[in-house]
């Protein structure tokens, strides 16, 4: 892209001139969902992810972080979702081999997957139950591997998704199945509307 300078193959910070002074393009590239997904995948040195109903948006946040010889799989039933993110990584001068798209059910995928192999795998929450997609996609990590859960809090919570002690609003089961399992080791992001990450220790 014009204007941009390259490295590592990861798509760089861009600067935004404005009253003649440089800012960083804080929302995006710092406060975002897109931000800490990015973040993650660096710090991981990830080379296998995984993406269940995502977006262009963090599926191209999740390529930039990853290491440039790394696959992300992303698992959707939306095809103009998969389109979409195969246009923003040959844009973005990444190889769109690095992808690869599964157009099934997430609860029939994630058991079919190589157990104990992923770096990272982000969930965005849907209809299905967040509690079964925590149960399916915790045996995929490797130690040390984290799983990101997006809209894992109570929905009906509105901006209130965390009580007055700062402890997160979620749905008990989520918090019984994190709880019972001394590998997980979880934290509430306040970003966007609220991240779950769990590592495998």
């Amino acid at each position: 892209m014009s204007g941009r300078a390259r490295t590592s193959g990861r798509a760089p910070v861009e600067l935004v001139d404005s009253d003649h002074g440089a800012e960083w393009g804080v929302a995006e590239r710092f406060g975002s969902p897109e931000a800490m997904l990015r973040f993650l995948a660096a710090v991981l040195r990830a080379k296998s992810v995984v993406e269940v109903d995502g977006s262009t948006p963090t599926a191209l946040a999740l390529c930039e972080g990853m290491v440039a010889e790394g696959t992300l799989t992303c698992i959707t039933l939306d095809t103009e979702v998969q389109r979409a993110v195969r246009s923003a990584v040959a844009e973005a001068e990444m190889s769109t081999h690095r992808l690869r798209m599964i157009t099934e059910v997430a609860s029939g995928v994630l058991p079919k997957l190589a157990e104990g192999t992923y770096d990272l795998v982000h969930i965005v929450v849907g209809s299905a139950s967040t509690a079964s997609l925590l149960e399916l996609a915790t045996p995929l990590l490797r130690p040390g591997g984290t799983l990101i859960l997006n809209g894992a809090f109570e929905r009906d919570q509105g901006p209130d998704r965390f009580g007055a002690d700062g402890s997160p609003r979620m749905p008990r089961e989520v918090l019984h199945a994190i709880h019972t399992d001394p590998r997980l080791v979880p934290v509430a992001l306040p970003t966007g509307s609220g991240l779950l990450a769990i590592a495998r220790d």
